[in-house]
């Protein structure tokens, strides 16, 4: 589990928590230099594990979530006071991608990977970052440090 000002972090595979390992990583100096947490959580996936919800959450967050996608990013953000926490995966929602073997949704919580019986195996990276104090000029930050193509 990964602590942060709006809660516990925690990944389910199936709707059953699984433990993970979050990746504590530098501020990037341009595009998110004020951010107060930023961090890589990945999931090995294996195809023989065949179709699979892996979600990404905080299972006690008491506000919506706003969607704040880009390409190939999709992104959750949550605003509690003067905080902002992002969660964001690689990739984009579809019903069935044409051109990667994936999917994914928007939970009320957080955001999750679909995977399907053709998809292959790989790691799937969630980024998470946050901000305190949030302001408008600092608000873009989290959206780029919880981007896992911005990530080792």
């Amino acid at each position: 589990m990964l602590l942060t000002p709006l809660g516990t972090i925690k990944v389910f595979v199936n709707n059953k928590e699984v433990e993970f390992t979050a990746i504590k990583l530098d501020n990037l100096e341009l595009l998110c230099p004020h951010v107060n947490g930023r961090y890589l959580i990945q999931f090995e996936y294996k195809k023989e594990f065949k179709i699979q919800e892996i979600k990404c959450c905080i299972p006690s967050i008491d506000v919506k979530g706003e969607i704040e996608s880009g390409e190939r990013l999709e992104a959750i953000s949550f605003y509690k006071n003067d905080i902002k926490l992002t969660i964001g995966v690689e990739g984009e929602f579809t019903d069935y991608p044409k051109y990667i073997d994936f999917s994914g949704d928007y939970l009320s919580n957080g955001i999750q990977y679909e995977v399907f019986q053709t998809t292959a195996s790989r790691k799937f990276n969630f980024g998470v970052c946050w901000i305190q104090p949030c302001t408008k000029e600092n608000d873009t930050q989290t959206w780029f440090g919880a981007d896992p193509n911005l990530m080792p």
